[in-house]
Formats: structure tokens, sequence, C-alpha cells
């Protein structure tokens, strides 16, 4: 797919949660795999991305992993510092 398509993309609003879902979990194992592969956190969002947009998917990933902030915190600091 081409940026654009991604773009086009997150515009819809006709998908269903079944296909969100897929979406965000390709997508999820896409970002962990090539910062693998880079062997550093990557930047994983566009500028245009709104501060609530991001921090809304970051909490709804904690809560579907069952972690909390506090778990958070012990990941966050093996993250790379850019």
């Amino acid at each position: 797919m081409s940026p654009s398509e991604f773009e086009q993309l997150a515009e819809r609003t006709d998908l269903t949660e079944e296909e969100v879902r897929a979406i965000v979990s390709a997508a999820t194992r896409l970002y962990a795999n090539a910062s693998a592969q880079a062997g550093r956190e990557l930047p994983p969002l566009t500028p245009d991305v709104a501060t609530t947009d991001a921090i809304t998917l970051a909490c709804a990933l904690l809560r579907s992993q069952d972690l909390t902030p506090f778990d958070m915190a012990m990941w966050f600091s093996k993250g790379a510092k850019e």
C-alpha cells in the first residue's frame, strides 16, 4: 500500500471492530519487527498524528495487555533515547 492508501484507510468509518483490531495488530507486529531489525526504537508516528490520538491508542494497548502504568514505566526505561 502507498502512504496515500494508508491515509485513506485512516479516514474510513465503515470498518468493523474486527477489521480495526486486525489492522492495529498487524501494524503493531510490523513496528516491533522493524524496530528489532533496525536494532533501535523507530519513530512510530508521522507528525500529523494528534497527541490525543497517540495517547488514546497507548492507553488501549496497555489495557489490552493487562498492563499498568508501572509496567509501562519499566518498559519505557528500556526504550532508546534519541
